[in-house]
């Protein structure tokens, strides 16, 4: 894959431009091109190492180990994780950024069946999101939606509930990312009903979800269909078949017309 062009004519040949890069993957998310976005990463990533950029394939790294989360590719995933945390080990790195991909290599152990392994690394990324004032609400807000899915899933209902709910106050905060609260909402459901199938409490984040998934001034482009299709499927556990059919087809719409 070449990336010569002129718009990178007066970047530095020997640094990996993260920024073109990344937006660059944007494009891919938003048509849903998941094999685009590999085939992108794994070229930059070989040109980190080949540039001896370090810095610049932790970047990548971190951008591989989320969108091999997203694959479901275990094997891929937890070795771009294991290399990113080698990486950081090895430069004795302590930063706002290595605090973000602590948070994002912790999410991927979960998913590929390591929890255990990843609740320190949010411990650590939380430690320093404190120590060094991170001021990116929702960086935080991602910490603690993901620290709950972790607990959730090691049967610790308690702190998985508490914070979910801080994800939830600080992102109410912003005013913004209605989408993202949703999740957290959809999310806190499937705790509550895991921890008691009767709970009132589960139709009601179901609703809270509902009306800002729902409200006309979200943008509807690829970061809605994907937070869609993510909702989609708890809508139909619960037996809201027709909501998750309309989120569904709004997902494919926007997939489509991108």
């Amino acid at each position: 894959m070449k990336n010569n062009c002129k718009s990178c004519s007066k970047e530095k040949q020997d640094k990996v431009p993260v920024l073109r890069v990344i937006n660059k993957l944007d494009e891919h998310f938003s048509r849903n091109d998941l094999k685009g976005a590999e085939e992108l990463l794994l070229y930059w990533v070989a040109e980190a190492r080949r540039l001896e950029d370090f810095s610049g394939l932790l970047s990548m790294l971190n951008e591989q180990i989320g969108l091999y989360r997203r694959l479901n590719l275990s094997n891929e995933g937890l070795a771009a994780v294991n290399e990113a945390l080698g990486a950081i080990s090895e430069k004795n790195l302590y930063s706002l950024s290595v605090a973000t991909i602590y948070v994002n290599c912790a999410t991927t152990l979960k998913s590929f069946g390591k929890v255990q392994e990843g609740i320190p690394l949010y411990k650590k990324a939380e430690e320093i999101y404190t120590k060094l004032n991170e001021t990116d609400d929702f960086k935080i807000a991602s910490l603690y939606n993901n620290v709950s899915s972790a607990y959730a899933e090691t049967g610790n209902f308690r702190e998985a509930e508490e914070n979910y709910l801080k994800a939830i106050k600080i992102l109410k905060n912003t005013g913004k990312y209605q989408g993202e609260i949703a999740v957290s909402y959809v999310n806190l459901a499937h705790l509550y009903f895991d921890n008691d199938p009767f709970s009132e409490k589960i139709n009601e984040c179901l609703d809270f979800a509902w009306e800002l998934l729902d409200l006309p001034q979200i943008p509807h482009d690829g970061n809605y269909a994907f937070i869609c299709s993510k909702c989609a499927p708890a809508y139909e556990y619960f037996g809201f078949f027709e909501k998750s059919e309309k989120l569904k087809k709004e997902a494919e719409k926007i997939y489509g017309r991108s």
